[in-house]
């Protein structure tokens, strides 16, 4: 061979390994500093999901034309996808609001979102409304309900004819939406529920209209999600280390959920979060999710345990946690006349270890106490000394400090416990 020749390839060599050293450390400095990694897969390119804006309202025929399954889920769609259901409780509420068995039928709007083997979403919007008129034979006023189906698949490549189709003419008070379970397909249809008499051979005929169809066993997808703990907080993404015991932990035990580039929200470091995501895992270090939702949230479901009279001591008031022990809290957090613990997911704790362990925040529990008030499971009381909170459950009270003068203090009590007492 040719001695310039092999010089040539000998150089070529050289410089595809110095290439590929360059690569690897530039990896191994992303993998060390916990920074996203934008992976290839058949080709794709993979990176941080960007913070989608909220399409749910915009009419159907001005959606983007890359409807994605993270913004139809996001848009609180009804979604088909690789045989998988995802917001099956929105679809759940449309049928009770809009359905044949509801004596009070109401007005509401469902997207369907139908993803096809290659990906193309087909978007179908089935509305109800109710206009008043005026019988014409009794002169009194009448309502008309009437179901209204857009479909658009205009996505779709393999569609015969792309286009925006719409029915208008689909009257309620002789069509009803349901859904019909069979051994080969669940069917969503607008099902005639009235006899018609046609009065001539020219005269509409009416059928049932079939909207959506998945299989039985699709797997109900809205639910995926997991408990963890912010590690690191940028402007376009959070890592989080998942809880111990979260099942995504057997994949990773760090998470990059992509915020975009034009986020306003910065989550703290340390802040605990639910978030719920597709059910895709993307395999790179961190390892990836694509997000539905983040939510400042510890625990799925908790319950307040108070005890009255605390053993060995006479002392009504004792602190539960003072704000020096933690940077969580710029008040203490006491108890009056009895302890307090907290069950979190079935397991009883104190109150003051699940603060310091970080399973609860004061803050989620003072924010169910308002969502309590408004549900009428508590009565709720507002001090005039610049907006104290009084939350009177059936066997303990708390009091969240609001004044004027800048105390914040949390106190669980007996529920004789009033504002004077704490003073």
């Amino acid at each position: 061979m040719n001695k310039k020749i092999l010089t040539i390839i000998i150089a070529i060599i050289l410089i595809l390994i110095i290439a590929l050293g360059i690569l690897y450390i530039i990896d191994m400095k992303n993998m060390k500093s916990n920074k996203p990694v934008i992976f290839s897969t058949w080709g794709k390119k993979y990176a941080p999901p960007e913070d989608l804006p909220n399409t749910e309202n915009v009419e159907l025929e001005n959606l983007p034309k890359e409807y994605s399954l993270h913004q139809a889920i996001k848009d609180e769609c009804f979604v088909i996808a690789n045989n998988k259901i995802y917001n099956k409780n929105r679809l759940d509420e449309f049928i009770k609001n809009t359905g044949g068995n509801n004596e009070n039928r109401k007005e509401d709007t469902i997207r369907i979102v139908e993803y096809t083997k290659e990906g193309a979403p087909i978007i179908t919007e089935v509305s109800f409304r109710i206009k008043d008129e005026t019988d014409i034979l009794s002169g009194k006023p009448v309502n008309k309900t009437t179901y209204i189906v857009k479909r658009d698949n205009t996505r779709d490549g393999y569609a015969g004819e792309p286009k925006i189709t719409v029915d208008e003419d689909i009257p309620g008070e002789i069509y009803a939406i349901g859904l019909q379970e069979g051994c080969e397909e669940t069917k969503l249809s607008i099902e005639l529920v009235a006899q018609i008499q046609y009065v001539d051979s020219n005269s509409k005929i009416y059928d049932s209209i079939d909207i959506c169809s998945y299989l039985p066993n699709a797997e109900i997808a809205d639910g995926i999600y997991f408990y963890g703990t912010i590690i690191e907080s940028k402007q376009n993404y959070i890592i989080v280390e998942p809880n111990e015991g979260e099942e995504i932990r057997k994949s990773a035990d760090k998470i990059s959920i992509g915020l975009g580039e034009d986020n306003d929200p910065i989550y703290q470091v340390g802040t605990n979060v639910k978030i719920t995501y597709t059910g895709t895992v993307m395999e790179s270090y961190p390892a990836i999710v694509d997000a539905i939702k983040i939510e400042l949230k510890s625990a799925e479901n908790f319950e307040i345990r108070f005890y009255d009279k605390q053993p060995q001591t006479d002392t009504k008031i004792n602190k539960i946690l003072d704000k020096s022990e933690t940077n969580k809290y710029d008040y203490n957090i006491y108890s009056y006349d009895g302890s307090v613990n907290i069950l979190i997911n079935g397991e009883e704790i104190s109150l003051r270890n699940a603060l310091l362990e970080n399973r609860i925040t004061m803050n989620e529990i003072i924010v169910k106490a308002n969502q309590d008030e408004k549900d009428g499971k508590v009565k709720a009381n507002i001090y005039k000394d610049g907006g104290s909170m009084e939350y009177q459950y059936e066997n303990y009270k708390i009091i969240k400090y609001h004044t004027l003068n800048g105390n914040r203090d949390v106190y669980i009590g007996a529920k004789t416990m009033t504002i004077n007492d704490i003073k």
